[in-house]
């Protein structure tokens, strides 16, 4: 504004000093004037517009009329030009008002684009395997969607099971448990209260807090730090995105505990299908052998040599018949020898349908065999492969990417690499610190950690991405037995 306003003060010397009216360079001021309407504010551009009129007919009129004209002559007679400066403000402000609606149209649409697939993240990192870590990622997503620095996610105590534990975004360690114990000197509170609530806690601060309840029971707060500048409009807001987060937690705890019951009802058929089988033919075919070799136990002294060959024959066929229908009973729960898809197989099938998809090239590399390994490896190995590979494509613009799986009985080691434009790990670092960077990074890492895994990135522009982990099998059994 200063540069602009310096500009049109020395072109009205200009055109005073040479003239007036009919100076030459009077139509220079055009380009301050389509500067302050195309860039600067509204006001600006129309005080820029009317001084440089009224100082130049106010000079005019006084010290250049000659022909001794009246005002409204001398305003008439350069009407035109004055004419052309007013609307040439307003176009250009309009179109420059279209300009800025159509950049706010689409910050709005890229910002929504990222929460729907941060939505997509937190449903997606919300299994049973991690489901430790699903306040930590609800916290991150507050922090993010509110722009605020501070967010918590306190759980209530439940009986007989292990509830999630308690996390914050933006406090340091050594506050978390004075944040959490004095959340839970009002837990009575908290379990009554069903709408938004602002609440000041001693040494902490000024905060928004929503009930989390799923269709059964009460389950936590979910609460942001209010800054002390936020007015009534910026508090609106920020009670409906707690609103909405509060009914997705609710939604995928309830979803959590479903699939827990789901798992154990499949569970129990399965042992009642394979106890009813092996009662119906196994067990009665046993009992027969069982049977028989006493009875002959008992008679064979008595017994001619070819009876005796005949019993044994009988046993033996009895043996082979019971042998083969437990060799049935394990191949059908086996998919891996029944010919059904094997866990190798989705994961083949999964990165070749998005190299066909992408025109990307990626190679699978696997050592080891899966089989003894446990569905909750199984599920957490297939969604860090999916999310690594998925962000080398969207975000990296690679060409190639190469995913080497080693599965040891005691370790598991993974490394994907691609040749996409990289990034800076450092600054990727401070933005997680600081919870404005995206999710999918973190629920890799979540991943591999529920897993008592090690998790290691390695990244510069125009130097492609390289991620390790590294992952003991059992620790996850014993971490959450």
């Amino acid at each position: 504004m200063l540069a602009v306003s310096t500009e049109m003060t020395l072109i009205i010397l200009l055109t005073l000093l040479t003239g007036g009216y009919d100076s030459p360079f009077r139509l220079y001021v055009l380009n301050p004037v389509l500067i302050a309407a195309g860039s600067l504010s509204l006001y600006f551009g129309w005080s820029l517009l009317l001084s440089y009129i009224g100082i130049v007919i106010a000079f005019c009129y006084l010290f250049l009329n000659s022909a001794n004209k009246s005002f409204a002559a001398a305003v008439l007679e350069n009407g035109n030009l004055f004419l052309a400066l007013v609307l040439t403000l307003i176009v250009m402000q309009m179109v420059a008002r279209i300009k800025r609606q159509r950049e706010e149209a689409n910050a709005r649409t890229k910002e929504t684009l990222e929460q729907i697939k941060s939505l997509y993240h937190i449903v997606e990192t919300s299994s049973q395997h991690d489901f430790m870590n699903i306040g930590q990622v609800i916290t991150d997503y507050v922090v993010k969607l509110t722009k605020l620095d501070k967010a918590l996610f306190w759980f209530a105590k439940k009986s007989g099971e292990p509830a999630p534990e308690s996390r914050q975004t933006g406090w340091h360690q050594e506050d978390e448990l004075f944040l959490f114990s004095e959340l839970e000197k009002h837990e009575h509170e908290w379990r009554l209260q069903r709408d938004p609530v602002f609440k000041s806690l001693p040494g902490l601060g000024d905060f928004l807090l929503m009930p989390v309840r799923m269709s059964t029971r009460f389950v936590g707060m979910i609460g942001v730090k209010l800054e002390f500048a936020e007015g009534l409009e910026g508090r609106r807001w920020y009670i409906q995105q707690l609103m909405f987060l509060s009914e997705l937690s609710a939604i995928i705890l309830e979803r959590h505990e479903l699939g827990v019951i789901e798992n154990r009802l499949i569970i129990t058929n399965e042992q009642n299908r394979i106890a009813d089988e092996m009662h119906d033919s196994v067990s009665q075919s046993l009992f027969g052998i069982v049977y028989a070799t006493h009875s002959l136990k008992q008679t064979w002294r008595k017994l001619p040599d070819y009876q005796l060959e005949e019993q044994i024959d009988l046993i033996h066929e009895s043996a082979t018949k019971v042998a083969k229908e437990l060799r049935i009973t394990i191949y059908s729960l086996s998919s891996k020898k029944s010919g059904g898809p094997t866990w190798l197989g989705m994961v083949r099938s999964h990165l070749k349908s998005l190299s066909r998809l992408n025109d990307v090239e990626i190679e699978l590399k696997i050592t080891g065999d899966d089989f003894s390994l446990p569905y909750p490896y199984h599920k957490a190995l297939f969604r860090i492969i999916s999310e690594a590979t998925g962000n080398a494509i969207r975000h990296g613009a690679a060409s190639r990417v190469e995913v080497e799986l080693s599965l040891k009985p005691k370790w598991i080691r993974l490394s994907i690499s691609d040749d996409g434009t990289g990034f800076d790990a450092a600054l990727l670092h401070i933005e997680s610190e600081e919870s404005t960077g995206g999710l999918g990074m973190k629920n890799m890492q979540y991943l591999t950690q529920s897993l008592g895994g090690d998790f290691q990135l390695s990244s510069s522009r125009n130097a492609g991405t390289k991620i390790l982990i590294l992952i003991p099998v059992g620790t996850a059994e014993l971490k959450n037995a």
